[in-house]
Parts: structure tokens; sequence; C-alpha cells
């Protein structure tokens, strides 16, 4: 018989969804830790477009998250501000992904398994 044991995540994300208008240029993203252990957490913003009706993700300077790497103790949560620096004014619709990685703890990486970590994926969209 083989023997298995598996952490469940803790990281919570909210809101899922930024919907920025009428030149609105930043806005907050709640993460909290509802688990006993504290968890590393990397946060990234790529300009998001539709390719032949596939999405693509490109690097972007646009839009920023800050801070972009962030450890969240047990039960604490951290609010991720999210900011359009672009000075070039909003004309019609911008769209992003900001990206959100529980990093693995290294301290628990153990020979014969896979670590699976979770990616938020928050859509953002600034209208003008």
């Amino acid at each position: 018989m083989l023997g298995s044991s598996a952490d469940a995540t803790s990281l919570r994300v909210s809101p899922v969804r930024l919907d920025l208008n009428g030149g609105t240029a930043t806005s907050t993203i709640r993460l909290w830790d509802s688990g006993s252990t504290p968890t590393n957490v990397q946060v990234r913003v790529y300009r998001w477009t539709k390719v032949n009706g596939r999405d693509r993700l490109d690097p972007t300077t646009d839009v920023v998250a800050s801070p972009p790497v962030t450890k969240l103790a047990p039960g604490r949560e951290n609010l991720i501000r999210v900011v359009r620096v672009a000075k070039k004014p909003i004309s019609g619709t911008e769209t992003y992904r900001l990206l959100i990685d529980e990093l693995p703890d290294p301290k628990k990486r153990v020979a014969g398994q896979v670590n699976v970590v979770i990616r938020h994926s928050i859509p953002v969209r600034f209208s003008e």
C-alpha cells in the first residue's frame, strides 16, 4: 500500500475581476491565507488580447502590481495595489491579466512527490 499526503492550498483572492472605468487608474486585490503555514506569493501583470480566438498574454509596463512578491502569514491578509502607470490616455478599453501564483515552499520538497501550486488569473479592464 502506498502512503500519501496532501496539503490543501489556503490562498484566497478577492475580487476575482477588476473593472475600472472613467479614468480610474488604481484598485486593490485582497489576498489572504487561511492555512497554518506562511504562503509565498508572486504577482505579475500581462496585457491580455485574443489572437485567432486564443488568449495571448504579453509582458507590460503599462500596469503594475505592488508588491510583486509577498509572504502571507497564516490567518492574515495583504492588499496588492494594481496601478495603470501608462501616461497615454485610455482609448476604448484595455485588458490585462493579473497572475497571482502561490510559490512552492522549497522546505516541503519531497523526492518522488509533485508539488501543485495555485494560480489565480484575474481579468483587469480599464475603460474610458
